[in-house]
C-alpha cells in the first residue's frame, strides 16, 4: 500500500511538471492537473485552482468559442488511436518492470521483450517509448519510480 506521503510527493512531482507544460503553453496540462488532483483525493493547490477559475470564466467574458480553445481538443487531430493506446501500454510496462526490478535496464532487450508481449517489433516498442509524444508520461514516470501506474489504471476514468 502506498502512504499519504508517497501520494503527496508524487502528486506534488507530477504537478509540478503539469505546471511548467501549461505555463508553456499545452492547455490541456490544466485538465490534468485537475484530474490528478481529483484522482488522488487531494484539494487543488493555489495556483491550479486559480489559473482553472480563470480559464473557466474566459466563457463569461465572451473571450472564447470552445472549450478547446482553453483546454485544448481531446484529441489532436490527426491522432491515431490505436498508436497512442500502444504507447500507453508500452510506457506502462516498462515502469512495471521496473517496479518488479529497479535494476532493469531500460535497454534494446527489455524493448525486445515488451514488443514480444504486445505484439509489435522491439525497435517499434522503443521508438514509442521514446518519441516525443511520450515525454510527459516518461517525465512523470521516471520522476515517480512508475509507482502510480497501478493506481491509474485501477481508475475506471483514467486515460491509462
Amino acid at each position: 500500500m502506498i502512504s499519504d506521503r508517497e501520494t503527496d510527493a508524487h502528486l506534488a512531482g507530477v504537478l509540478e511538471i503539469l505546471k511548467q507544460k501549461f505555463e508553456g503553453g499545452e492547455k490541456p496540462a490544466l485538465l490534468f492537473a485537475v484530474y490528478h488532483c481529483l484522482l488522488l483525493k487531494r484539494p487543488l493547490p493555489e495556483w491550479l485552482r486559480l489559473a482553472f477559475l480563470d480559464t473557466y470564466e474566459a466563457h463569461a467574458r465572451f473571450e472564447i468559442r470552445s472549450w478547446d480553445e482553453v483546454f485544448g481538443p481531446p484529441v489532436p487531430k490527426g491522432t491515431q488511436l490505436l498508436t497512442e493506446k500502444k504507447r500507453r501500454l508500452v510506457i506502462e510496462r516498462v515502469w512495471e518492470l521496473k517496479r518488479e526490478n529497479p535494476k532493469t535496464a531500460i535497454d534494446r532487450g527489455l524493448f525486445e521483450k515488451i514488443g514480444e508481449e504486445q505484439g509489435m517489433s522491439g525497435s517499434a516498442a522503443e521508438g514509442l517509448y521514446y518519441d516525443e509524444r511520450s515525454q510527459w508520461l516518461r517525465e512523470i514516470n521516471e520522476d515517480m519510480s512508475g509507482r502510480f501506474f497501478g493506481i491509474l489504471r485501477k481508475s475506471k476514468n483514467s486515460p491509462l
